[in-house]
Order: C-alpha cells, then structure tokens, then sequence
C-alpha cells in the first residue's frame, strides 16, 4: 500500500471511531461476472433445464491495496418437479480487519405465463457471521489508543426475495437479497455493523447473429440507501457454444475484460479483469475474477442444453 493512503486509512478510521460511527457498513459483494452467477444477487433465478449446477467464485478486488476485499463464494441449485427451484449460496468476503461469512438457503417456484415466457418468484433466508480483528492490517499499531478494542463478533438473520421473468431469449429481474437492516438492540453494536438494503436490476437480451454465433448485452443495476447507485452494462460473444468474449463498464468506476471457456459439457471456466477509472485507481493494480462452473448430469425427459444466461 502507498504511504499517502495507508495514512488516509488510518484517520478515515479514526475519525469512525471517535465520532461514533460504523466501522463496518455491510454492501454485499461485488462481482463483474455476475451474469454466469445470478442466483448470488437473485433468489428467484436459477437454470430451468432439469440440471442441477455448482459455481465456485473468486474476486481479489483492488490488487495493490493491503486490505482490500477478497471474496469467495459457493453456489448450488437446480429445480425439481419443473416448478421448484432449491439451492444454496455461501460466501466469505474480507475487508480490511472485518470478515463476512453468509450462508442462505434458496427456494423458488416457476410460473408459465404464457408458451414461451416464465416467472419464477424466489426467497432466501439465511444468517450472516461477522467479526472484527483490529489486529489485522498494516495499519496496526499496538500502542495506538484506535486500536484499543477487543475482536467483534456477531451474527445476525439475512431475508431476502427476487422475481426473474424470462423466455428462450430474454430475461429481466428484481431483488433485494436482505430486507433486514440492523436487527441488534445493543447501542454498541451499531456503531459497527449496520446493514443498508441492497435493490437490484437485471436485464439482457440474446441475439443468434449465426448458428455459431450469440451477442449477448446486459444491464445491472444496484442501488443502496444512502449512497450513488452503481450501474453495469456488459456486452458479451459466445463462439460455438464453446468460447465468450466480453467486456463491461460499471459507470464512473471501472473497465472489465471477460473471457470464457466451456471445457467440457459439464464445465465452465470464466476469467474477468476489472481495470479502475477512478480516484482509487491510483493506488491499485485492478481487480481479478474467476469463475468455475460445473453442470450435473442431465435427469427427466425435459432437459435441455444451458442457456446463454
């Protein structure tokens, strides 16, 4: 870390604590491959073609920064009896001295609303583990009187619903994967943990230019209390049913390179590189993402190849 921002750490840090303010204000993570990984920021969506998948995730954000979020995430679901859609997201984000560990359970349910369009309405409850390490960090130091706190832990329930509507060609979606904010009574613990909603927007359209050739663009759109709302838009190629080329720009914050690989019938690799454009651009080297997807063995008369989302 740059010598300039390390200081500006520790005062921002500081000023937090002396004012009374949260430490650690939850925003759930961030990911630019999110269009191959939906049900993280959708309970209502997962694949409808009578297969289960698996989807493990890792964002080292912001490389060059000492502290700086890193998340690994787990997804699995699939839907059974062509109406109910099960799964299970799990992820683990670190930050600076604090750790996020949530773990939620998926449920959903799939309604015709005519031949060729679909909605499916979903819930997720689940519980998020937080702690607090203050000894973490390069910042730390024992004699100072900001870091003379004992370690924070606590857990608090997370309940969320989404709607995702849907047809061979096109999918739209709205989520809020938390409806509950700050669900301590201890005056203490909301100085450090506070909870804000998180709104999401989903959107893409797939046009077939060739039997070989898919052109995919797609929108995200998250918005938070109290803060700017973040808008993504992508535009990716799928070549073959094989190969998909990409890029992103989330508005104000960033450029992104994606690319993916269908390895076999059953696995997907994908990579994304996120470059900076703003402020804290100076101070960091990018962000990189992967993603390894793995699609279970068909069952039932009714399943069909993945779709391009």
């Amino acid at each position: 870390m740059k010598t300039p921002l390390k200081y500006c750490l520790k005062l921002i840090l500081l000023c937090l604590l002396l004012s009374g303010g949260r430490l650690v204000a939850q925003q759930l993570p961030q990911y630019t491959q999110y269009m191959y990984n939906t049900s993280t920021i959708n309970p209502a969506y997962v694949n409808d073609n009578n297969r289960m998948d698996a989807t493990l995730s890792y964002r080292a954000q912001w490389i060059g920064i000492d502290g700086a979020p890193e998340t690994k995430a787990l997804t699995v679901s699939g839907i059974i009896n062509n109406r109910i859609g099960l799964g299970i997201n799990i992820f683990k984000d670190n930050i600076g001295p604090s750790t996020e560990f949530n773990s939620n359970a998926v449920f959903s349910y799939y309604l015709n609303l005519s031949k060729k369009i679909k909605m499916s309405l979903g819930l997720n409850a689940g519980i998020d583990f937080f702690e607090v390490d203050y000894s973490k960090g390069s910042y730390y130091d024992q004699d100072d009187i900001l870091f003379n706190y004992d370690n924070y832990y606590n857990a608090l329930p997370a309940v969320g619903a989404g709607i995702y509507i849907f047809s061979d060609n096109w999918y739209v979606g709205f989520s809020v994967p938390n409806m509950l904010i700050n669900q301590s009574n201890v005056e203490s613990d909301k100085n450090l943990i506070h909870r804000d909603n998180h709104f999401y927007f989903i959107g893409g359209y797939v046009m077939d230019l060739s039997a070989s050739l898919k052109l995919k663009p797609s929108i995200l759109v998250k918005t938070i209390d109290n803060a700017p709302p973040t808008i993504d838009a992508s535009l990716n190629v799928l070549f073959l049913q094989k190969f998909t080329l990409g890029a992103s720009h989330r508005l104000k914050d960033s450029y992104s390179a994606l690319a993916g690989f269908q390895i076999s019938k059953n696995f997907f690799l994908g990579y994304s590189y996120d470059y900076s454009i703003s402020d804290l651009g100076n101070y960091n080297q990018g962000s990189h993402e992967i993603i390894l997807k793995y699609l279970m063995p068909r069952w039932g008369p009714n399943a069909r190849s993945p779709r391009f989302f």
